[in-house]
């Protein structure tokens, strides 16, 4: 470890590469306050989110056998793909700009990793455990009965979270009833059976043991962090100028740091702000309040570590409107703008036709030649609707549709077969066909197609 600066090495890993286990310590303070309102309603949301209907279906799932995703009321079939892009679109230009004016906000905030963590694994472990003290001094003990209770309890609190977890991200795929179906008969759905497995698995030991590293190991965000950050992105930050030099508060002639590692002991990476910005800070502003609170009982000013940016701690002016912040927002107003006009001009009825494979065109016996085609209608509304087929044009043309008039249920698909007959004496190329599909009320569209007639020298 010679040679290397401090922010160089990673709080979590010891000599010889061992894992130093973090016991952050629970501080009040007004953006715990904050956080965790936060976290409790986007994990409400997450867990919610399967299991209650909207407009008659699940309000988020995707459907992956009926090739459909439901959002909150919005249908996507296999056919509205082009909806994938507005979401990378907003999660590249979201992430940018978030990034840009936030720093690592998300990390903190919204993060699963850090809402399950932070809001529900840890108050479960201090639960079962007591505050930090008592959770070091009870991993050092030999094992004994209450040590054994102790720990069974709470890997059993872990344990039935990460199966909350795992039954409402199979959930998500295979609809409350069938994951519900699929946990009672866990061989007649193998692939939700696998999958509720595994998450639950790996939940499990990421509450029990990986915990920080997935963040400081795994995560790649906190990597390419520094190209999206600047030096006027808000980030969480020590005021050196103030704070230094260190020292105990009855000394003359030092800064407001008393040295008194709170920041350092609330972190849930294990690092030290005071050091500067670092790979590992995960901006959850819990030094913010454990600093705000020592800062109170020495009756000196808040903010010696704030949310703030690199300028500001440089005595520089921040700006907030800079090229980058403009340019992100503009892509993000032009997707949102995108995604509005594309969702205020989709039709309720998709409408198809294409030709049978096997014989598009056959002589009937009097002479006449018919086409097969096969219809593709799409009800994306939230009613049945019965469709008609006609003919419109030529004068001479004649159709038949076995299945008119066809039924189609909300959110379904269904296929008519549809059959264009013409004399022998009006068959041939460039003849084209209007056709009308209607369903007797507000739905109306024309489709044309050009009929194949009978090749010359054809048998």
């Amino acid at each position: 470890m010679a040679g290397l600066a401090e922010n160089d090495i990673v709080s979590t890993i010891g000599y010889k590469g061992k894992r130093i286990w973090l016991y952050p310590r629970w501080q009040r303070g007004r953006f715990l306050t904050a956080r965790t309102l936060v976290h409790w309603a986007l994990l409400a949301v997450f867990l919610v989110g399967p299991w209650i209907e909207v407009r008659g279906h699940p309000a988020i799932q995707i459907d992956i056998p009926g090739r459909r995703i439901y959002f909150w009321g919005l249908t996507l079939f296999a056919t509205d793909g082009y909806f994938f892009l507005f979401f990378f679109g907003f999660l590249v230009f979201g992430v940018f700009l978030f990034t840009a004016l936030f720093g690592r906000a998300w990390c903190g905030w919204t993060c699963p990793q850090t809402v399950f963590l932070e809001s529900v694994i840890r108050p479960v472990e201090r639960l079962f455990e007591g505050p930090p003290s008592k959770q070091k001094k009870l991993d050092k003990a030999p094992w004994s009965a209450g040590k054994v209770a102790r720990k069974l309890g709470k890997w059993g609190a872990f344990l039935a979270f990460a199966g909350i977890l795992g039954t409402t991200f199979v959930a998500y795929f295979r609809g409350a009833d069938g994951v519900i179906a699929a946990q009672f008969d866990p061989f007649g759905d193998p692939a939700a059976t696998i999958s509720f497995a595994f998450i639950t698995g790996l939940t499990f030991f990421d509450f029990v043991y990986f915990r920080e590293q997935t963040c400081i190991v795994v995560c790649p965000y906190g990597r390419f962090q520094s190209v999206l950050l600047d030096d006027n992105s808000l980030m969480v930050g020590y005021d050196e100028r103030r704070g230094e030099p260190r020292g105990k508060p009855s000394r003359e002639g030092v800064g407001d740091c008393v040295d008194c590692k709170a920041c350092v002991q609330v972190c849930p990476t294990g690092i030290d702000i005071r050091k500067g910005s670092q790979m590992e800070c995960v901006q959850c502003m819990a030094c913010v309040d454990a600093c705000d609170a020592i800062m109170d009982k020495l009756e000196r000013p808040r903010g010696l570590i704030s949310l703030t940016s690199q300028n500001r701690l440089d005595g520089a002016r921040q700006q907030i409107l800079r090229g980058r912040v403009v340019v992100y927002a503009l892509g993000l107003l032009v997707v949102f703008g995108a995604f509005g006009l594309t969702v205020s001009r989709r039709e309720d009825v998709e409408v198809n036709l294409t030709r049978q494979q096997v014989a598009p065109w056959a002589q009937m016996p009097d002479g006449r030649v018919q086409n097969g085609l096969r219809l593709r209608i799409q009800n994306k509304s939230d009613e049945d609707r019965a469709f008609t087929v006609r003919v419109v044009e030529p004068a001479t043309g004649q159709m038949l549709a076995p299945l008119s008039p066809l039924t189609v249920l909300s959110n379904r698909t269904e296929h008519m077969p549809v059959f264009l007959i013409l004399p022998a004496e009006a068959a041939r190329d460039n003849v084209q066909f209007v056709l009308e599909v209607a369903d007797g009320q507000e739905f109306r569209r024309e489709i044309e197609v050009e009929f194949l007639a009978k090749p010359t020298g054809g048998g």
